[in-house]
Protein backbone atom coordinates (compact mmCIF):
# COMPACT_ATOMS: atom_id res chain seq x y z
CA UNK A 1 0.00 0.00 0.00
CA UNK A 2 3.26 2.26 1.21
CA UNK A 3 4.49 2.05 -2.16
CA UNK A 4 1.06 2.24 -4.29
CA UNK A 5 0.74 5.29 -2.14
CA UNK A 6 4.19 6.24 -3.22
CA UNK A 7 3.77 5.92 -7.09
CA UNK A 8 0.82 8.03 -7.21
CA UNK A 9 2.44 10.78 -5.30
CA UNK A 10 5.22 10.71 -7.38
CA UNK A 11 2.65 10.96 -10.42
CA UNK A 12 1.15 14.01 -9.01
CA UNK A 13 4.38 15.31 -8.91
CA UNK A 14 5.44 14.45 -12.44
CA UNK A 15 2.77 15.89 -13.60
CA UNK A 16 2.87 18.69 -11.67
CA UNK A 17 6.13 19.25 -13.38
CA UNK A 18 5.18 18.92 -16.67
CA UNK A 19 2.26 20.86 -16.27
CA UNK A 20 5.09 23.57 -15.34
CA UNK A 21 7.21 23.44 -18.23
CA UNK A 22 4.87 24.35 -20.63
CA UNK A 23 5.19 27.33 -22.42
CA UNK A 24 3.08 30.03 -22.09
CA UNK A 25 0.88 30.00 -25.02
CA UNK A 26 -0.12 34.09 -25.93
CA UNK A 27 -1.65 32.78 -29.42
CA UNK A 28 -5.17 34.73 -30.24
CA UNK A 29 -7.40 34.99 -33.38
CA UNK A 30 -7.18 37.42 -35.68
CA UNK A 31 -10.32 39.30 -34.06
CA UNK A 32 -10.55 40.09 -30.42
CA UNK A 33 -13.48 41.31 -28.48
CA UNK A 34 -12.16 42.29 -24.28
CA UNK A 35 -16.18 41.79 -22.99
CA UNK A 36 -15.13 43.51 -19.88
CA UNK A 37 -12.81 46.28 -18.79
CA UNK A 38 -12.97 49.48 -17.32
CA UNK A 39 -11.99 52.79 -17.92
CA UNK A 40 -10.04 55.51 -16.49
CA UNK A 41 -10.46 58.91 -17.08
CA UNK A 42 -7.05 60.19 -17.63
CA UNK A 43 -4.71 60.88 -20.50
CA UNK A 44 -2.14 58.53 -19.57
CA UNK A 45 -5.05 55.46 -19.09
CA UNK A 46 -6.05 56.16 -22.77
CA UNK A 47 -3.18 56.52 -24.47
CA UNK A 48 -1.77 53.03 -22.97
CA UNK A 49 -5.70 51.49 -24.19
CA UNK A 50 -5.28 52.72 -27.63
CA UNK A 51 -1.92 51.10 -27.97
CA UNK A 52 -2.14 47.89 -26.14
CA UNK A 53 -5.51 47.71 -28.44
CA UNK A 54 -4.24 48.78 -31.62
CA UNK A 55 -1.07 46.41 -31.16
CA UNK A 56 -3.37 43.34 -30.84
CA UNK A 57 -6.15 44.41 -33.04
CA UNK A 58 -8.77 44.34 -30.35
CA UNK A 59 -11.85 46.26 -29.54
CA UNK A 60 -13.65 46.59 -25.57
CA UNK A 61 -16.42 46.57 -24.08
CA UNK A 62 -15.30 49.74 -22.07
CA UNK A 63 -17.38 49.98 -18.63
CA UNK A 64 -17.53 53.88 -18.04
CA UNK A 65 -18.31 55.27 -14.46
CA UNK A 66 -21.76 58.05 -15.10
CA UNK A 67 -18.94 60.72 -13.64
CA UNK A 68 -16.93 60.29 -16.46
CA UNK A 69 -20.14 59.44 -19.19
CA UNK A 70 -19.35 62.56 -21.25
CA UNK A 71 -15.35 61.84 -21.37
CA UNK A 72 -15.72 58.14 -22.04
CA UNK A 73 -18.50 58.86 -24.74
CA UNK A 74 -15.79 61.10 -26.57
CA UNK A 75 -13.20 58.86 -26.50
CA UNK A 76 -15.15 56.00 -27.37
CA UNK A 77 -16.54 58.44 -30.39
CA UNK A 78 -12.89 58.80 -30.70
CA UNK A 79 -11.85 55.24 -31.13
CA UNK A 80 -14.88 53.63 -32.98
CA UNK A 81 -12.83 50.43 -34.29
CA UNK A 82 -11.76 50.06 -30.56
CA UNK A 83 -14.40 50.79 -27.97
CA UNK A 84 -17.81 49.94 -27.43
CA UNK A 85 -19.04 51.98 -24.99
CA UNK A 86 -21.04 50.57 -22.15
CA UNK A 87 -22.56 53.03 -19.15
CA UNK A 88 -21.96 51.93 -15.49
CA UNK A 89 -25.39 53.02 -14.35
CA UNK A 90 -26.50 53.04 -10.79
CA UNK A 91 -29.51 50.53 -10.65
CA UNK A 92 -30.70 52.16 -7.33
CA UNK A 93 -30.80 55.37 -8.64
CA UNK A 94 -34.04 57.16 -8.07
CA UNK A 95 -33.14 58.94 -12.13
CA UNK A 96 -32.41 55.18 -13.53
CA UNK A 97 -34.68 55.41 -16.23
CA UNK A 98 -33.43 59.02 -17.07
CA UNK A 99 -30.26 58.06 -16.58
CA UNK A 100 -30.96 54.69 -19.16
CA UNK A 101 -32.42 57.31 -21.71
CA UNK A 102 -29.83 59.74 -21.85
CA UNK A 103 -26.94 57.29 -22.44
CA UNK A 104 -28.43 55.50 -24.79
CA UNK A 105 -29.42 58.94 -26.64
CA UNK A 106 -25.01 59.79 -26.28
CA UNK A 107 -24.14 56.89 -28.03
CA UNK A 108 -23.73 54.76 -25.03
CA UNK A 109 -23.93 50.40 -26.49
CA UNK A 110 -24.48 48.89 -23.22
CA UNK A 111 -25.18 49.11 -19.43
CA UNK A 112 -22.19 47.91 -17.17
CA UNK A 113 -20.75 46.74 -15.11
CA UNK A 114 -24.01 46.99 -12.86
CA UNK A 115 -24.30 45.97 -9.34
CA UNK A 116 -27.03 44.75 -6.91
CA UNK A 117 -25.40 46.32 -3.61
CA UNK A 118 -28.45 47.22 -1.94
CA UNK A 119 -31.33 44.97 -0.02
CA UNK A 120 -32.61 43.50 -3.66
CA UNK A 121 -31.31 40.80 -5.63
CA UNK A 122 -31.24 41.19 -9.53
CA UNK A 123 -34.55 39.46 -10.47
CA UNK A 124 -36.34 41.42 -7.91
CA UNK A 125 -39.39 43.04 -9.10
CA UNK A 126 -37.84 46.73 -7.66
CA UNK A 127 -35.53 46.21 -11.18
CA UNK A 128 -37.85 44.75 -13.87
CA UNK A 129 -38.48 47.73 -15.52
CA UNK A 130 -35.31 48.94 -15.85
CA UNK A 131 -34.33 45.03 -17.77
CA UNK A 132 -37.45 45.60 -19.81
CA UNK A 133 -36.19 49.07 -20.77
CA UNK A 134 -32.80 47.89 -21.61
CA UNK A 135 -34.27 45.29 -23.92
CA UNK A 136 -36.47 47.52 -25.82
CA UNK A 137 -33.76 49.47 -26.50
CA UNK A 138 -31.18 46.54 -27.54
CA UNK A 139 -28.49 47.33 -24.87
CA UNK A 140 -26.71 44.51 -23.63
CA UNK A 141 -26.24 44.72 -19.97
CA UNK A 142 -22.85 43.33 -18.05
CA UNK A 143 -23.98 42.67 -14.03
CA UNK A 144 -21.44 41.40 -11.96
CA UNK A 145 -22.13 38.26 -10.55
CA UNK A 146 -20.25 36.57 -7.35
CA UNK A 147 -18.70 38.39 -4.81
CA UNK A 148 -17.51 41.98 -4.38
CA UNK A 149 -14.40 43.46 -3.44
CA UNK A 150 -15.61 44.26 0.44
CA UNK A 151 -16.68 40.88 0.60
CA UNK A 152 -20.75 40.84 -0.11
CA UNK A 153 -22.45 38.58 -2.80
CA UNK A 154 -25.85 37.35 -0.96
CA UNK A 155 -27.68 39.24 -3.75
CA UNK A 156 -25.10 38.48 -6.53
CA UNK A 157 -25.89 35.21 -6.84
CA UNK A 158 -25.98 33.99 -11.27
CA UNK A 159 -29.17 32.40 -10.76
CA UNK A 160 -30.84 35.45 -10.47
CA UNK A 161 -29.27 36.58 -14.07
CA UNK A 162 -31.26 33.47 -15.38
CA UNK A 163 -35.07 34.54 -14.31
CA UNK A 164 -33.57 37.80 -16.49
CA UNK A 165 -33.12 36.01 -19.29
CA UNK A 166 -36.06 33.68 -19.39
CA UNK A 167 -38.03 36.66 -18.52
CA UNK A 168 -36.89 39.17 -21.15
CA UNK A 169 -35.40 36.82 -23.99
CA UNK A 170 -34.42 39.47 -26.38
CA UNK A 171 -32.23 40.87 -23.56
CA UNK A 172 -28.74 40.02 -24.25
CA UNK A 173 -26.83 39.47 -20.71
CA UNK A 174 -22.99 38.88 -20.26
CA UNK A 175 -22.41 38.60 -16.56
CA UNK A 176 -18.93 39.14 -15.14
CA UNK A 177 -17.23 36.66 -13.31
CA UNK A 178 -18.50 33.10 -14.43
CA UNK A 179 -20.47 33.78 -11.18
CA UNK A 180 -17.42 33.02 -8.41
CA UNK A 181 -17.59 31.09 -6.38
CA UNK A 182 -21.20 29.31 -7.82
CA UNK A 183 -19.74 28.27 -10.90
CA UNK A 184 -21.93 25.31 -11.49
CA UNK A 185 -25.16 27.77 -11.03
CA UNK A 186 -23.66 29.97 -13.55
CA UNK A 187 -22.91 27.28 -16.01
CA UNK A 188 -26.43 25.60 -15.92
CA UNK A 189 -28.24 29.09 -16.33
CA UNK A 190 -26.57 30.42 -19.14
CA UNK A 191 -27.04 26.61 -20.61
CA UNK A 192 -30.60 27.12 -20.25
CA UNK A 193 -30.66 30.53 -22.06
CA UNK A 194 -29.89 31.12 -25.21
CA UNK A 195 -29.21 34.98 -24.10
CA UNK A 196 -26.83 34.59 -21.45
CA UNK A 197 -23.45 34.43 -21.50
CA UNK A 198 -20.76 34.55 -18.92
CA UNK A 199 -16.47 35.85 -19.10
CA UNK A 200 -14.17 34.19 -16.62
CA UNK A 201 -12.63 37.28 -15.62
CA UNK A 202 -11.24 38.72 -12.28
CA UNK A 203 -9.58 36.03 -9.23
CA UNK A 204 -11.19 32.75 -11.11
CA UNK A 205 -7.96 31.72 -13.70
CA UNK A 206 -5.40 33.00 -10.86
CA UNK A 207 -6.93 30.60 -7.88
CA UNK A 208 -7.13 27.56 -10.65
CA UNK A 209 -3.96 28.48 -12.15
CA UNK A 210 -2.64 24.75 -11.20
CA UNK A 211 -5.73 23.41 -12.17
CA UNK A 212 -7.20 24.89 -15.29
CA UNK A 213 -9.11 21.72 -16.38
CA UNK A 214 -11.51 22.28 -13.69
CA UNK A 215 -13.90 24.17 -16.12
CA UNK A 216 -14.56 21.31 -17.91
CA UNK A 217 -16.89 19.75 -15.21
CA UNK A 218 -19.24 22.69 -15.11
CA UNK A 219 -18.76 22.90 -18.63
CA UNK A 220 -19.79 19.74 -20.01
CA UNK A 221 -22.83 19.44 -22.28
CA UNK A 222 -21.20 19.86 -25.83
CA UNK A 223 -21.39 15.95 -26.05
CA UNK A 224 -24.84 16.30 -25.05
CA UNK A 225 -27.05 18.40 -27.10
CA UNK A 226 -30.01 16.52 -28.88
CA UNK A 227 -30.28 14.51 -26.08
CA UNK A 228 -32.93 13.91 -23.47
CA UNK A 229 -33.43 17.14 -20.84
CA UNK A 230 -31.19 19.45 -22.98
CA UNK A 231 -32.42 22.62 -24.53
CA UNK A 232 -33.75 22.38 -28.24
CA UNK A 233 -31.27 26.02 -28.63
CA UNK A 234 -28.35 24.17 -26.90
CA UNK A 235 -24.64 25.50 -28.25
CA UNK A 236 -21.41 24.27 -27.27
CA UNK A 237 -20.82 24.66 -23.56
CA UNK A 238 -17.90 26.85 -24.20
CA UNK A 239 -19.52 29.04 -26.64
CA UNK A 240 -20.95 30.61 -24.18
CA UNK A 241 -17.97 32.10 -22.26
CA UNK A 242 -16.14 34.76 -23.16
CA UNK A 243 -12.99 36.67 -23.07
CA UNK A 244 -12.56 39.32 -20.33
CA UNK A 245 -9.55 41.09 -18.53
CA UNK A 246 -11.14 43.21 -16.04
CA UNK A 247 -7.58 45.07 -15.88
CA UNK A 248 -5.42 47.32 -16.85
CA UNK A 249 -4.02 47.21 -20.83
CA UNK A 250 -0.61 46.48 -19.59
CA UNK A 251 -2.10 43.20 -18.38
CA UNK A 252 -3.70 41.95 -21.56
CA UNK A 253 -1.10 39.77 -22.75
CA UNK A 254 -1.89 38.24 -19.15
CA UNK A 255 -5.46 37.56 -19.02
CA UNK A 256 -4.45 35.84 -23.04
CA UNK A 257 -2.04 33.31 -21.02
CA UNK A 258 -4.38 32.71 -18.42
CA UNK A 259 -7.60 32.05 -20.68
CA UNK A 260 -5.52 30.22 -23.21
CA UNK A 261 -3.73 28.39 -20.74
CA UNK A 262 -7.83 27.12 -19.61
CA UNK A 263 -8.95 26.69 -23.69
CA UNK A 264 -5.57 24.38 -23.99
CA UNK A 265 -6.21 22.04 -21.14
CA UNK A 266 -9.82 21.60 -21.83
CA UNK A 267 -9.67 20.68 -25.54
CA UNK A 268 -11.67 23.60 -26.69
CA UNK A 269 -11.52 23.84 -30.68
CA UNK A 270 -10.18 26.51 -32.92
CA UNK A 271 -13.50 27.62 -34.18
CA UNK A 272 -15.10 27.78 -30.71
CA UNK A 273 -11.76 30.03 -29.30
CA UNK A 274 -12.73 32.66 -32.06
CA UNK A 275 -16.10 33.12 -30.85
CA UNK A 276 -15.02 33.15 -27.22
CA UNK A 277 -12.46 35.86 -28.26
CA UNK A 278 -14.75 37.89 -30.48
CA UNK A 279 -16.70 36.83 -33.01
CA UNK A 280 -19.74 36.29 -30.37
CA UNK A 281 -19.90 39.34 -29.13
CA UNK A 282 -19.67 40.79 -32.93
CA UNK A 283 -22.45 38.65 -33.75
CA UNK A 284 -24.08 40.86 -30.63
CA UNK A 285 -23.28 44.16 -32.07
CA UNK A 286 -23.27 43.93 -35.74
CA UNK A 287 -19.50 44.33 -35.88
CA UNK A 288 -17.93 43.04 -38.55
CA UNK A 289 -14.36 41.33 -37.81
CA UNK A 290 -12.15 42.69 -41.08
CA UNK A 291 -13.49 46.46 -40.11
CA UNK A 292 -13.52 46.67 -36.33
CA UNK A 293 -17.00 48.54 -37.38
CA UNK A 294 -20.33 48.62 -36.11
CA UNK A 295 -22.51 47.85 -39.84
CA UNK A 296 -26.02 49.58 -40.80
CA UNK A 297 -29.00 46.92 -40.33
CA UNK A 298 -29.09 45.59 -43.33
CA UNK A 299 -25.06 44.36 -43.37
CA UNK A 300 -25.74 43.20 -39.75
CA UNK A 301 -28.53 41.13 -40.26
CA UNK A 302 -26.58 39.60 -43.02
CA UNK A 303 -23.74 38.99 -40.90
CA UNK A 304 -25.68 36.98 -38.20
CA UNK A 305 -26.88 34.85 -40.84
CA UNK A 306 -24.04 33.88 -42.79
CA UNK A 307 -20.81 34.91 -41.55
CA UNK A 308 -20.95 34.22 -37.64
CA UNK A 309 -22.78 30.71 -37.15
Amino acid sequence: MRKLIFLIQLLVILAGCRQSGLKPNYSTPPFIIDSHTHYTATDEWEKSFVEVYTRHNAMACLLIDMEDIDRGIAFAKAHPDRVIPYAAVDIDSPTITEDILKVHAMGYKGLGELFAKGDWDYNDPKYDTIWSQAETLGMPIAPHTGNLINGMMAHLRPSFLADIAANHPNLIIHGAHFGNPWYEEAAEATRRNKNLYFDLSGSSLIKKENDPGYWAQWLWWTDAIGKSHMPKNAVPAWEKMLFATDEDPEAFEENIRRFNKVLDACNVSQETREKCYGLTMAKIFGIHPNTFLFLDIDSALKLKDKSIK
